[in-house]
């Protein structure tokens, strides 16, 4: 006898029911997380597009590149948004302080990049000043959506509603750089 997990089977059941009427399709069960945001400008929605291709290539080549490769990719304007220790190699220009919920540059690098667990599979505009960035995670705990969410924010694009994998929340920011979450569902 065949014993299956209850999802194996269903997932069976699927695949062998589409093969006998003729119709071939991949079957996903897997469940994407996402960040849905405000997005206020196009030419730093295509600047993050480029951004996520470059972070994804890195993460799935396990090239991590070196400090300088990163702040010459950033744009200047998402700079602003990080704080750079005194030893670290920065712009030359004023950056954040190192207060409130401010991330260190390098260590959001080493986060989107090394250390969160999870696959970027889609940013979408939606059109009337919504977008979302989609991912998969591919495990619990994975690194969760605060990194994910202030990197978001450094292009200007503030978060309002986030899945992030065991249920949904709408976002309220504090401040500029602090935010709280009310679950949906």
């Amino acid at each position: 006898m065949l014993h299956l997990k209850p999802i194996r089977l269903h997932a069976f059941l699927a695949l062998f029911i589409t093969k006998k009427i003729g119709i071939y399709k991949k079957i996903t069960l897997r469940k994407n997380e996402y960040i849905e945001f405000e997005m206020n400008d196009n030419d730093k929605f295509n600047d993050l597009l480029k951004l996520l291709d470059f972070i994804s290539t890195s993460k799935k080549s396990g090239d991590y590149k070196s400090d300088k490769y990163w702040l010459d990719t950033f744009p200047n304007y998402t700079l602003k948004h990080y704080y750079f220790a005194d030893s670290d190699l920065k712009p030359e220009f004023i950056t954040s302080k190192a207060e409130g919920g401010t991330w260190h540059f390098y260590s959001m690098i080493e986060h989107l990049v090394e250390n969160i667990e999870i696959e970027f599979l889609e940013c979408k505009n939606y059109g009337n000043g919504r977008a979302r960035l989609e991912f998969y995670a591919f495990g619990y705990p994975y690194g969760g959506i605060t990194g994910l969410t202030m990197f978001l924010k450094s292009f200007d694009f503030k978060a309002i509603e986030i899945d992030e994998g065991g249920g949904v929340y709408k976002v309220y920011w504090i401040n500029e750089t602090e935010f709280e979450l009310q679950k949906i569902k």
